[in-house]
């Protein structure tokens, strides 16, 4: 990519150059303006001597605070292209990858823009190549997956069969789940109706009874109705709360869901006492096949898209989850929907 060459007028240092050439000449014709009043007037007949004294610092205060505000003035407008491109830096982090910033000015920071855009189109590029590979790949197994099945029919009920079974039925959950997290994309996918939160964390939490740690549910208020998508929001609670169990220590307490609702929205929290996530994990945590546990082992979880699910599920309903690892142990997970209209 060849670089492009900014002219001299319309560079950055020209501009600043400008500026303080402009504001020098501004500062000397008015401090000899002054001078040339003063020394034009008879002082000892008009005014005391003390009193031309101060009303020379005050003047040369008033000129330099006019010369710093128009400078901060200049300034702020001239790193305006900056500080937006900070704030989009900012939200392509937050995996905004519609950001775009506007080129504004011809000079470096007008350059900086195109190609901060130019990146985030490639990377847009990248992340939908990925997750349409992942979308065909899983297209393309559900055929063969079909015909093991139909095969495993055919063997003996023995305990080869049985492993072989157990694998399929993995393999296709996990084609199952890839084709639900690209069915959810914008939005898609939800069959949306009115839904008591309260009622469906409860249930959700009853199905876990005889587990350890147990959950203690809170709410602040008897009834909270969202627009959501009852089994969605199911399959999220459920996933939240079989980790919180997995990862759980043999000492570990209750482990707290709390929802709140105000105006607003609503907010559910479930917090655990296990072993907790490392601070460096917690940005990749969501994302699909990532796991903290490099090994894969089954006993030790699934194959990493039971988070990515979750996430794609609320912001398709318009929310937002996070994660926050806690001190000295365990974490928080904050799922945020907003308050139905």
């Amino acid at each position: 990519m060849l670089e492009r060459r900014i002219p001299i007028r319309d560079s950055v240092f020209a501009k600043l150059v400008a500026i303080m050439i402009v504001l020098a000449v501004t500062l000397i014709l008015m401090v000899s303006l002054f001078f040339w009043f003063v020394l034009t007037r008879d002082l000892h007949s008009m005014i005391r001597k003390d009193i031309a004294h101060d009303g020379l610092l005050i003047m040369l205060a008033v000129v330099i605070l006019v010369i710093v505000v128009v400078a901060h003035a200049f300034l702020r407008h001239l790193l305006r292209p900056l500080r937006e491109l900070s704030d989009g830096v900012v939200r392509l982090g937050d995996g905004a990858l519609d950001v775009q910033v506007a080129r504004r000015t011809p000079d470096e920071f007008g350059a900086l823009a195109d190609a901060f855009n130019s990146m985030v189109g490639k990377v847009r590029g990248m992340i939908g190549s990925r997750d349409q590979l992942l979308i065909d790949v899983s297209h393309e197994l559900r055929s063969p997956l079909t015909r093991m099945k139909v095969a495993l029919e055919l063997l003996p009920n023995d305990q080869h069969r049985a492993r072989l079974s157990a694998d399929v039925a993995e393999m296709e959950r996990m084609v199952t789940e890839l084709l639900e997290l690209e069915r959810l994309r914008n939005g898609r996918g939800l069959e949306l109706a009115r839904v008591d939160l309260v009622s469906l964390v409860a249930e959700v939490a009853e199905q876990q009874r005889g587990r350890q740690p147990a959950l203690r549910v809170t709410s602040n208020q008897s009834e909270i109705l969202v627009t959501a998508d009852g089994q969605k929001v199911r399959t999220v609670l459920r996933n939240l709360f079989d980790n919180a169990i997995a990862y759980s220590l043999p000492d570990s307490g209750p482990i707290e869901v709390t929802l709140e609702s105000d105006s607003s929205g609503v907010r559910v929290k479930v917090t655990d006492d296990g072993i907790g996530l490392p601070a460096s994990e917690l940005d990749r945590l969501f994302e699909p096949f990532y796991r903290v546990d490099r090994s894969r082992s089954k006993e030790t979880g699934g194959y990493g898209l039971g988070l990515a699910m979750c996430k794609r599920i609320v912001e398709a309903h318009g929310g937002s989850i996070r994660v926050e690892a806690l001190a000295p142990r365990g974490c928080r997970f904050t799922l945020d929907f907003p308050r139905p209209d």
